[in-house]
């Protein structure tokens, strides 16, 4: 089952495109759609906005089953009582900078339910409205994590049928000084890290999708912003959308791999999706 987040704004409705993308697709074809009556929203404009997504969840044959939540000590609080406990079920929400607001993800609801540990959580940042939920041209930056592709799988599959192009990125990360002092021989090391990690990963997509349709490429590169290199490909791949990955301690310190993905979701040129799967 899909789970939305729906905050009511018309940015809610672009989310909206794709969690219906993704049920359509799901086996049991239910949208859940949850909202929090803060006050900051009309109830009526509210509703109206759920029954037009009813309403295009029923042309694309998905059963919506919308609920109004009264709003508890906080929205996410309120939220996260409503979530099932399903770790076959997606959550997705939007994610944008709030007026007066430097940050994307901090503070925000969103990161707050990338906490969750109820099931796989998708935060949304669309640029790209037009795409009505349904990018054919995929990013995929990856570190190094041990549990491989199976990280990304829960969202990824849900994105796999209608992919053309998926572009693999390992961004072997290292800071300034030692960057400034690498030898070639370490150079060629580490992209032989990188290199071998990509192929692992490639592996393990093909068992998980033997006869996929879309085309598969990758790079590898060292760099001390790998923020700039990611966009730097976004733009020039010109792809429709990039999933970035997050952790309990990027989003708890917010040092380093935070502040980069609040990078990431200033500048984009395509929608970008923050991903933690439990």
């Amino acid at each position: 089952m899909i789970i939305l987040a729906h905050d009511g704004s018309i940015y809610g409705d672009w989310v909206a495109r794709y969690a219906l993308q993704f049920a359509a697709n799901e086996a049991d074809r239910k949208l859940l759609v949850l909202h929090v009556l803060d006050g900051k929203i009309n109830p009526d404009i509210v509703k109206a906005k759920l029954n037009l997504l009813e309403n295009n969840s029923q042309e694309a044959g998905v059963e919506c089953l919308p609920r109004l939540l009264p709003l508890g000590n906080t929205v996410h609080r309120s939220l996260r009582q409503a979530i099932p406990h399903d770790s076959e079920s997606l959550l997705v929400c939007g994610t944008r900078m709030k007026p007066k607001k430097r940050s994307f993800l901090s503070g925000s609801v969103a990161e707050k339910l990338l906490r969750t540990h109820q099931c796989p959580v998708l935060a949304l940042r669309v640029v790209q409205p037009g795409l009505l939920g349904n990018p054919h041209d995929l990013l995929l930056p990856l570190a190094g994590h041990l549990s491989g592709f199976s990280r990304v799988w829960p969202i990824f599959r849900r994105l796999a049928n209608h992919l053309y192009t998926v572009h693999l990125f390992r961004a072997l990360t290292l800071n300034p000084v030692l960057q400034t002092h690498l030898t070639p021989t370490r150079k060629q090391a580490l992209r032989k890290i990188g290199d071998a990690h990509l192929v692992q990963i490639c592996s393990e997509l093909k068992e998980l999708l033997p006869e996929r349709s879309f085309r598969l490429d990758q790079s590898v590169t060292i760099t001390s912003e790998w923020p700039h290199e990611v966009l730097t490909l976004s733009s020039r791949l010109k792809v429709q959308m990039m999933l970035l990955g997050v952790s309990e301690r990027s989003l708890a310190h917010r040092i380093f791999h935070g502040a980069g993905i609040d990078k990431v979701l200033r500048e984009t040129p395509c929608d970008v999706g923050i991903y933690r799967c439990p």
